[in-house]
């Protein structure tokens, strides 16, 4: 969807549900807003002052009346897919983007009584910063809330998810509802995967969980992300799990690879992982899949711990092949070379040397770029020259050799 998830931050603006009059009224000179018990006074000439608990909020009739506009572009565009987001996003963004961020808009987007598409949007359109986070969680936990209003308000917690921990236990107890939608359960997720959630056993669940359609992946594999953010010591023995059970070139075993790097990175977790990914890592790097995804990612993460034990299966990928393809026991795809050349530069293993300028040497001859000469030559472009991959490989080169 090319809607803008622009939603970062927020600025919240009550701690308490704001109150409604027993027989609200949409006119243009009354507004009222979420649930309770209230007086609303009924002008069109004049503000309307919204009671709650603890704070009164006044809706100007400024404010409603565009609200109003704005609805009725939504209702005349019609639809509630992506595609008539789009639409009725094109024409209020300017709109939205106009509107002052204060606490009578917050108390239109928790109206339910809006057109949910026009709340939606001002979601999506508008910047929150993170001060006050607690009204998008209600929103985002609130089951009697639509869908996409919900997943919208997750996404708004994302930054502030790795710093709140109060968030982070609302986007745990959420994830690990077994009621969630999916709609709900993907834009949590994606949280999820960025700022951590520190519950093991609820993630692992969550990769074994089947997708109900291919946009509903991106559940299983934030939540192998997520493993790699979490602080729960079961995390380290999850991902190797995932990385032993699943198959090279999966999005499972290329995202644990990834995550193994993200553990890398803390000290405590580095010294019980090094030991029981780099023999796995290395023996990765023999097999020749068809993509090569996992053994080019296990690569970049042996050259990272600066295994020096990767060169030799590594210089193995610069052996020729029949075609284009991965051959067992030779040379690796185009793919591996160009990975192959930036990790035997992080290595700096000298013996790359030789190997690298044969490569160049025959690079035009090589089935695995020779296939290109026509293409490249109907473009105005050469064989070898002109090839990003042969420009790739001369660079390499010229960095070993000027390594001490």
């Amino acid at each position: 969807m090319a809607i803008k998830q622009t939603i970062i931050q927020l600025l919240l603006v009550c701690n308490c549900p704001f109150a409604v009059s027993q027989e609200p009224q949409k006119s243009a000179g009354a507004y009222s807003a979420g649930v309770g018990e209230s007086r609303v006074k009924e002008n069109s000439g004049e503000d309307v002052l919204i009671a709650t608990q603890a704070v009164a909020v006044k809706i100007s009739v400024r404010l409603m009346k565009k609200i109003h506009e704005m609805e009725k572009v939504a209702s005349e565009i019609g639809g509630e897919d992506d595609a008539a987001l789009e639409r009725i996003g094109e024409k209020l963004s300017k709109k939205i983007a106009a509107l002052v961020l204060n606490r009578e808009l917050f108390t239109v987007i928790k109206d339910k009584r809006v057109d949910w598409r026009v709340r939606y949007l001002l979601i999506v359109y508008k910047r929150y910063p993170d001060k006050y986070p607690n009204e998008f969680v209600g929103i985002m936990r609130d089951k009697n809330e639509q869908e996409r209003i919900r997943a919208a308000s997750a996404l708004v917690l994302l930054d502030v998810s790795r710093k709140d921990a109060a968030v982070k236990q609302a986007i745990t107890e959420v994830a690990k509802s077994s009621d969630t939608p999916g709609e709900v359960l993907k834009a949590v997720m994606a949280v999820a995967g960025y700022g951590g959630v520190d519950d093991a056993d609820v993630l692992i669940k969550l990769t074994e969980r089947a997708p109900a359609n291919i946009n509903e992946v991106g559940i299983n594999l934030n939540a192998v992300r997520a493993l790699g953010k979490s602080k729960d010591p079961a995390a380290i023995g999850y991902l190797i799990k995932i990385f032993d059970e699943s198959a090279p070139d999966s999005f499972y075993q290329v995202t644990a690879i990834q995550q193994f790097g993200v553990l890398m990175e803390d000290n405590s977790a580095s010294a019980m992982l090094r030991p029981l990914i780099v023999p796995r890592l290395l023996k990765l790097l023999d097999d020749r899949s068809y993509l090569g995804c996992s053994r080019d990612e296990a690569a970049e993460l042996l050259a990272k711990m600066n295994v020096a034990e990767a060169v030799d299966p590594i210089l193995k990928w610069f052996l020729p092949v029949n075609k284009i393809d991965a051959v067992a026991g030779g040379g690796g795809n185009n793919m591996d070379i160009y990975t192959g050349a930036d990790v035997l530069v992080k290595l700096g293993d000298k013996r790359a040397i030789p190997v690298l300028e044969q490569m160049i040497s025959n690079f035009a001859q090589d089935s695995r770029w020779r296939w290109s000469k026509d293409r490249m030559a109907e473009r105005g472009q050469k064989l070898p020259d002109d090839h990003q991959d042969y420009k790739h490989l001369k660079k390499c080169l010229e960095a070993i050799k000027k390594q001490k």
